[in-house]
């Protein structure tokens, strides 16, 4: 049986210590860094950043995807896409990547598994669970939950543990499961909103003025929500602040035919091509046909929502919509 091997601890010597066994043993595979910290890696120590790239690269590394960071197990719907969509936009933009295992804490939020289907995961790995089973919300989505994974440390095995095993990564154990015809028990993601925070409650409402005004801060708001994902609710809450200014979100900026869905957000796509993303939640567990209206960005679209579903949206500077995964 193959070994997963991962990095458990974030600091330089972990980290050289890792690549020197990459490059000693050319069967072994490392599994370990999120998106931040390999953010931060490359801000402290550019040259071993550029070692690690390397390797993921080219396969022999396979790097934490799934949250931008992973201690938080208590988040809104709109900070839990905000954590998943920076994560998977970092390894696409940085390294051409998309990984198919979700990996992070279990999150309390009863859109988590339709918000890791629709980030394009095709299974998660959660700290602490010991089963493999269905996940399911309200929404009819469900989630491969795998459960059990033996892990060792990389930084403490040896050279003749090393010889005597072969390795693999996260990825490819769970996919190698998750592509067989499954027969496990279902579970049922627990009904959990989390609240939305007094910071995030700013940074969407500057998402949406920024909109409606036509002021295009998408970068400026990433970074404020990357700092309230880092818990510094404060700095990301006053440089909301200055974007806002003396706005204030029209009552008409966004008309729905329905009371029943909610406006989850409305921002720039994280590009910065000028195109409007739309996220809305169906609250009333019905099916139905909706009509959102957006005189700000000239912008009119139908679309069928099922219960309990977020559904994101695109909206291209010449007028076309399309629906797109939470990653956009």
């Amino acid at each position: 049986m193959s070994k997963i091997a991962v990095l458990n601890e974030f600091s330089i010597e972990a980290v050289r210590d890792a690549l020197q066994k990459l490059d000693d043993f050319k069967k072994l595979i490392v599994n370990g860094l999120t998106a931040f910290e390999l953010g931060e890696l490359e801000k402290i120590d550019p040259e071993l950043f550029a070692a690690v790239a390397k390797q993921i690269k080219r396969e022999r590394w396979y790097p934490c995807v799934g949250l931008w960071v992973s201690d938080d197990k208590e988040m809104s719907a709109e900070k839990l896409m905000r954590s998943v969509l920076y994560s998977v936009t970092y390894f696409k933009e940085k390294f051409d990547k998309e990984y198919r295992v979700f990996q992070g804490a279990r999150i309390y939020n009863d859109a988590f598994a339709q918000i890791i289907y629709n980030s394009n995961f095709d299974a998660c790995v959660l700290d602490s669970e010991s089963e493999t089973y269905w996940l399911d919300n309200e929404a009819f989505t469900r989630t491969l939950v795998y459960g059990g994974l033996e892990k060792v440390d990389v930084n403490d095995i040896d050279d003749e543990f090393i010889k005597a095993n072969d390795f693999e990564s996260v990825e490819d154990e769970v996919m190698a499961v998750f592509q067989n015809e499954l027969d496990l028990r279902s579970v049922k993601q627990p009904v959990y909103a989390g609240e939305a925070t007094e910071a995030e409650k700013l940074l969407e409402k500057a998402d949406r003025i920024c909109v409606q005004d036509g002021r295009n801060e998408s970068a400026d708001i990433r970074s404020c929500w990357t700092s309230l994902l880092l818990g510094e609710e404060d700095v990301a809450a006053d440089v909301a602040e200055k974007i806002i200014g003396d706005g204030e979100i029209d009552a008409d900026f966004i008309r729905l035919n329905t009371d029943e869905v909610e406006v989850i957000s409305v921002k720039y796509a994280e590009e910065g091509n000028g195109d409007v993303i739309f996220r809305l939640r169906e609250t009333a567990g019905k099916e139905k046909a909706i009509t959102v209206m957006c005189d700000a960005i000239d912008a009119g679209f139908r679309a069928e929502i099922l219960p309990y579903e977020i559904q994101t949206f695109r909206i291209i500077e010449d007028g076309f919509v399309e629906e797109t995964p939470i990653g956009e």
